[in-house]
């Protein structure tokens, strides 16, 4: 029992990254693309299970959270690269948790005739409240329960309509970019591979092995993957543009009044695990990176602060754009960095033991910081273009030089981590 505890519990990973960014963004992507970006979500999974293998692998092997891993062996003078890593994640984790909120209650909207701000406020509460009880099991098996039954709703809905099969195969096995895309493929990537994540699932690794860890991220990265293909696939009965209301109202018809009413569920979980999630795994990441002298203030105090921005801005019906903005660019700028920082920290001998990467882990890791250097780079560019208000999409040619330059990224880590993979280990 407690070795399956132990591996459904990264379940929460997945209730951390499956919100209402990814229900909107594949919905979308299944609404105005059908299938054609379903090759995304193998890119996406393998990217997150490698990352959080890694993160994970640390914890386990070297007895540091990837927090402390990184404050030991990238300290510097002031422990500039962990700061900056930690201000990042948690700007996002509060840019991103009124969305998590206004989600949750769209989803609850959907179903019942409740009032936002009341709604807000009853489950703010509610996640305050699990947050301050400050009981890991209790929280993780909440969220791990609340996300299987939401998950496994989903697929079913998606799985009980019909589809082709020959675009099925064609969507998810060769991969196009059709024009306009560009933003959803970041999109879908972008919300499957998340920084917080990394350092929610050091947390999780704590006093596991290492075997039923791997089998337990591989499960987790699975669901979510096949959750957010199944919204493909319901998006896909959708005429563009997408709204919530449309896919309730395709579902009513296409398979009765039950698949609006688990999609008005799925949802709210949705927006509801993510809004606990978000604001615990900054509070994580604080307290181990920055802060583990303060461990019990500071913790308190960051995931108030996520859950209260999140509430402000939920209740006042405003959207902090700019912020939202800075923190997409933000969090997928640092993503090349704890890709490089895990692939580091993991080919340390004395850190990480008998557990050390070997060729296939490297290579793993290496496309890895392909493509989340690319994805970077996109971020960055996006960013700029709506700061400046330009609707221009990003030409092929921007796109082809984006990758050429984070391919020459990658090799050049290689190559470094080639001629000088003890050298820390010497250090230390």
């Amino acid at each position: 029992m407690k070795k399956l505890h132990n591996t459904l519990i990264w379940l929460v990973i997945t209730a951390a990254f499956i919100g209402p960014g990814t229900v909107t963004t594949a919905l979308s992507a299944g609404a105005r693309y059908d299938y054609a970006l379903l090759w995304t979500l193998l890119l996406a999974v393998f990217t997150c299970f490698v990352l959080q293998e890694g993160a994970a692998r640390i914890q386990i092997a070297g007895g540091h959270s990837l927090g402390s891993a990184l404050r030991a062996y990238f300290h510097g003078k002031k422990n500039i690269l962990p700061i900056a890593l930690t201000a990042a994640i948690l700007l996002g984790c509060a840019a991103y948790e009124a969305g998590n909120m206004l989600g949750a209650v769209a989803g609850l909207k959907l179903a019942f005739p409740v009032s936002g701000r009341q709604a807000i406020t009853l489950l703010t509460l509610l996640a305050g409240g699990l947050l301050a009880a400050n009981r890991f099991g209790f929280i993780t098996n909440f969220l791990a329960t609340l996300i299987g039954i939401m998950g496994l709703s989903l697929i079913v809905i998606a799985f009980t309509l019909d589809h082709p099969g020959g675009q099925l195969a064609d969507g998810l096995f060769l991969p196009v970019v059709p024009t306009g895309a560009e933003i959803l493929v970041l999109g879908l990537i972008g919300t499957t591979v998340v920084p917080y994540n990394l350092f929610l699932g050091s947390r999780l690794a704590f006093d596991q092995e290492i075997r039923n860890m791997r089998t337990g991220i591989a499960i987790a990265t699975v669901t979510g993957g096949l959750i957010t293909a199944g919204l493909i696939l319901i998006g896909a009965q959708i005429s563009a543009p997408f709204t919530f209301e449309k896919a309730v109202d395709a579902l009513n018809i296409i398979v009765g009044s039950w698949g609006g009413a688990v999609f008005s569920f799925g949802l709210f979980a949705a927006g509801f695990t993510s809004a606990i999630t978000a604001p615990w795994a900054a509070a994580i990441t604080y307290k181990t990176t920055v802060a583990p002298q303060h461990e019990k203030r500071s913790y308190f105090m960051v995931w108030f602060g996520v859950l209260l921005t999140g509430f402000v801005f939920g209740v006042s019906g405003v959207q902090p754009v700019p912020m939202i903005i800075l923190a997409q660019a933000a969090n997928g700028m640092i993503l090349p960095f704890l890709s490089f920082a895990i692939l580091l920290l993991s080919n340390n001998k004395i850190l990480m033991k008998n557990h050390a990467n070997g060729l296939s882990a490297n290579i793993a890791m290496l496309a890895v910081m392909w493509i989340t250097t690319t994805l970077g780079l996109l971020s960055f560019v996006r960013a700029v273009y709506r700061i400046s208000g330009s609707g221009a999409a990003i030409s092929f040619a921007l796109l082809t030089a984006i990758e050429l330059t984070a391919l020459v990224i990658s090799v050049a880590t290689g190559i470094y981590v080639h001629r000088y993979r003890f050298r820390n280990s010497k250090k230390n």
